[in-house]
This record gives C-alpha cells, structure tokens and sequence, in this order.
C-alpha cells in the first residue's frame, strides 16, 4: 500500500469558521471515506468530497498552515 499525506480545509464543522484535517490514505477518494468516519464520530454531516483534499508532496522541506485563526 502506498500511503500519501492530504490535506482538507473545506468540509462542514461545529461553526462557520475554517476547518482544516490531514489525512494518512493511499488516495483521495479513500481519504474522504476516513474523514468522514471521523466527522461523524464527532457529530457532524460526512461532507468532505474527494475533490477538496490537495497531496502534500514531502519532496523537500515545507511548512504548511492549515488554519491560522484569521476568522
């Protein structure tokens, strides 16, 4: 299995504020699946889509900021 880090800062939560998840899967479509598992877990809709998750590419040294409180 080969496994590759995604990011998703555009599924539904508790507020109408940013949102941000990473996820550990093999593709997009898979990570949706695991997201939405977990949504729901934490009483929210499943509503991340295979189309808001970007690959992060380790390739290089990076800093990724998913959500930086700026409401």
């Amino acid at each position: 299995m080969n496994l590759s880090v995604w990011i998703n800062a555009s599924f539904e939560g508790h507020y109408p504020i940013g949102v941000a998840a990473v996820v550990v899967a093999e593709s997009p479509e898979r990570a949706s699946i695991l997201l939405n598992e977990e949504l729901v877990k934490e009483g929210l809709k499943p509503t991340a889509t295979a189309d808001q998750f970007s690959l992060v590419i380790p390739s290089e040294e990076a800093a990724l900021i998913i959500c930086n409180g700026n409401y």
